[in-house]
């Protein structure tokens, strides 16, 4: 039953209370992932100069953590096709998907909204920021929530925090309204056609609260920024021996430098003694940096040569066990992850009207390899897997840089070659090895003939007749396939 403009806003008045409460952390800890400052201790007297050097201390690294995570976790497939091309590459989540998997690694959660299309048999898939939607759910484990309030475009800063364009989605219909979601004006209404509000939540974790990749990295990320600020202000302030004067009068106009010469004149100049500090060294405050960044490096399990970019002659062996702990991550994130993805679909397949994928539990999203297997590798493991069982696609997903789409078309293309040389094969035996009515060729004949058609063959090996048949006598059937000998 649609609510009416008072009801609408009394829900909206409930949802804006809990979604401010709820989006307060989030918008908190975003500050950090783009590397701001806040609440950070600084001396009274600090001058402009101080503050200047501790803003630039700041660097994104929980942001850096965060992509470093979700680009591990990139969807190429889906086992039904024909929902993967209707839903997922007609709304172009091939690249809209990093928005959702960026928010469920770094706020716990990300939400793909799929709703009706424009024409019939469509449907339209959208992430929808973290930071501007609020899930409302009747128990933790429930697959939809009860209610969906969203903000349809950024934020106009030039307005109050809540003025803007609303969208909230309950179990029968999408409301559209501008103004705020206690008071909506301008208020348009849609049927969904599910049972359930069509927003999806694409949890981190499957916990009844996911978690965060990043949240409980804060305090080991502020332990990167003193170290940096240390650094800093060592590279301004003591990296060149300080100079120092006991005894005598210095004129007060002479301005004191590196590279300046001190003179103490008067009645004391003949006790005066001057001398330096020793110069700070620099790399013990690299050192402990250094230190910092691959404990951030372990507790978000990203490899430490991603952050400090420090890879010198390691084997892939060494590489394969500095990523291990890397790659355990994406393996559970993808779990977690790629239920949200899954139901996604099934939802999509719903509202398509395909019942049967609706209630797959079988179909699977498929993730892109991301391992750091150099080609030769591959190709090497390829080539000897394939000659062993053959499955061509599933082998050539495992070149790096190869989506689902290029493992087919090279798994078709080598097949169409595959058949293409046995038909070859099969002619050059014919020519060569006779059949009753049709002339015999030579070996020079044969050789030209599979030279000009492209086949593959040993210049130095001698083509023999098969066994079991004379040549120009025996039938194909019994003749064999042409033998090479070296």
């Amino acid at each position: 039953m649609s609510l009416d403009n008072a009801a609408l806003g009394a829900l909206g008045a409930d949802l804006q209370k809990d979604a401010r409460a709820a989006w307060a952390p989030l918008q908190t800890l975003q500050k950090h992932i783009d590397g701001q400052l806040l609440k950070t201790w600084m001396p009274d007297n600090a001058d402009a100069e101080y503050r200047d050097l501790l803003r630039k201390s700041a660097s994104p690294w929980l942001g850096f953590a965060r992509d470093a995570i979700a680009q591990g976790c990139i969807v190429s497939g889906y086992t039904n096709t024909d929902i993967w091309e209707r839903a997922w590459r007609a709304n172009g989540m091939d690249g809209r998907q990093d928005v959702v998997t960026r928010d469920a690694v770094g706020f716990g959660r990300g939400f793909v909204a799929v709703l009706p299309g424009a024409d019939a048999g469509s449907v339209v898939m959208r992430p929808m920021g973290a930071l501007d939607t609020y899930a409302v759910y009747d128990d933790p484990w429930d697959e939809y929530p009860r209610y969906v309030l969203h903000r349809r475009k950024p934020r106009n800063t030039a307005k109050p925090f809540w003025d803007g364009e609303w969208m909230l989605i309950d179990d029968e219909l999408i409301y559209r309204f501008s103004g705020t979601p206690a008071t909506p004006v301008d208020v348009r209404t849609e049927e969904h056609g599910m049972a359930a509000a069509p927003v999806v939540g694409v949890s981190n974790t499957l916990d009844a609260a996911p978690r965060s990749s990043i949240a409980d990295k804060v305090s080991v990320y502020k332990r990167i920024v003193d170290a940096t600020f240390t650094l800093q202000m060592l590279q301004r302030y003591g990296a060149f021996p300080q100079k120092w004067m006991a005894g005598g009068d210095v004129d007060p106009e002479v301005r004191a430098s590196v590279d300046s010469l001190l003179h103490a004149g008067g009645e004391a100049g003949e006790t005066a003694r001057f001398g330096a500090f020793p110069a700070a060294d620099l790399d013990k405050a690299v050192t402990a940096l250094d230190a910092h960044i691959k404990h951030f490096s372990a507790v978000v399990q990203v490899p430490p040569h991603y952050l400090l970019g420090a890879v010198v002659n390691m084997s892939a062996e060494g590489i394969a066990a500095a990523e291990a702990g890397y790659h355990r991550n994406l393996s559970a994130r993808k779990k977690s992850i790629g239920e949200g993805y899954e139901l996604a679909m099934r939802t999509a397949a719903a509202m398509l009207g395909d019942e049967a994928a609706a209630k797959s539990t079988s179909d699977q999203v498929e993730w892109e390899n991301v391992s750091s297997w150099s080609l030769s590798q591959v190709s090497d493991f390829v080539q000897k897997f394939d000659s062993i069982t053959g499955p061509l696609e599933p082998l050539f997903r495992m070149v790096p840089g190869w989506t689902k789409q290029d493992a087919a078309i090279a798994a078709a293309a080598a097949q169409t070659q595959h058949a293409r040389d046995a038909e070859i094969g099969r002619l050059v035996q014919q020519l060569y090895l006779g059949t009753p009515g049709k002339a015999v060729i030579s070996e020079q004949e044969a050789r030209q003939l599979l030279a000009a058609a492209g086949a593959p063959i040993d210049p130095n090996a001698q083509i023999t007749p098969a066994s079991g048949g004379d040549a120009g006598t025996a039938p194909v059937e019994s003749a064999g396939q042409p033998t090479t000998t070296p």
